[in-house]
């Protein structure tokens, strides 16, 4: 058992004060404490995004602390709680439960990030920041044939890919930006000047085979939810390590998107 305000705090220092700052700068959405539950913490359970399904697994599992990437999106709704929102807080607080949601932060971060935890399970070196920084360049330590790179990566997310072949057969240098990372016609010169050859994201729109095309990349969308499991467990894993006697769970609500 820990102090839910403990736990609070050595979540804060796992990101650092000037990461946090910066998340704030860069990213309207959650990113920190959204309700405080009970104050002793048992059970962690970790997740991708707070609906009214994952919350009731959470219950089940007897949570008392939530960390998801996506939390509980307020912006825009000029102070009304409406129905869906209403039954969400329900579940929470009748299950005494916290809830914490880190977006950018659980993209970004250098070490246990989305898109670092990809690099590192793909065996890439991270080479640079990639799109405003919420995504990284990396290089495997020699060229690889593009299917055996995707084949890698089918496993990591254990999905397989929408994919768009239109550059390098051999891939050394690529981009990752996991969740809705399918790129507009304004990024188009980050891409051509960044030289990958292999884009990875969780997303793909409808413009996107034509500017793949066009600049002749590679570009494989694994699943937005798919892409993004690794960041929150990642921090499960350090809490884990700092409290032992917590038991952490990552509760799997699949999604094919």
């Amino acid at each position: 058992m820990a102090n839910r305000d403990e736990l609070i705090k050595y979540i804060n220092e796992c990101f650092g004060c000037e990461f946090r700052a910066k998340a704030k700068r860069i990213d309207s959405y959650v990113n920190g404490v959204q309700i405080k539950g009970s104050a002793e913490v048992k059970k962690v359970a970790l997740g991708v995004s707070v609906s009214l399904e994952f919350l009731k697994r959470c219950r089940k599992y007897g949570a008392d602390f939530i960390i998801a990437h996506h939390g509980m999106g307020l912006d825009g709704l000029d102070h009304y709680v409406n129905s869906v929102l209403k039954e969400r807080f329900r579940e929470l607080i009748d299950g005494e439960m916290s809830l914490l949601g880190f977006h950018y932060m659980l993209d970004a971060h250098p070490e246990f990030g989305n898109n670092a935890q990809i690099m590192k399970k793909a065996g890439a070196a991270i080479v640079s920041p990639f799109l405003d920084e919420w995504g990284y360049i990396g290089e495997f330590p020699k060229a690889l044939p593009l299917e055996s790179v995707i084949r890698k990566l089918s496993g990591v997310f254990n999905s397989k890919p929408i994919l768009f072949s239109n550059g390098p057969k051999q891939i050394k240098r690529i981009g990752v930006v996991s969740g809705g990372g399918a790129p507009k016609i304004t990024d188009m010169g980050e891409f051509i000047e960044s030289g990958i050859e292999l884009y990875v994201t969780g997303e793909a729109k409808e413009g996107t085979p034509g500017l793949a095309k066009e600049i002749k990349i590679n570009y494989a969308a694994f699943g937005h939810y798919n892409t993004e499991k690794f960041g929150v467990m990642a921090l499960g894993d350090l809490i884990k390590e700092k409290y032992p006697e917590i038991e952490v769970r990552f509760v799997d609500v699949p999604c094919d998107l």
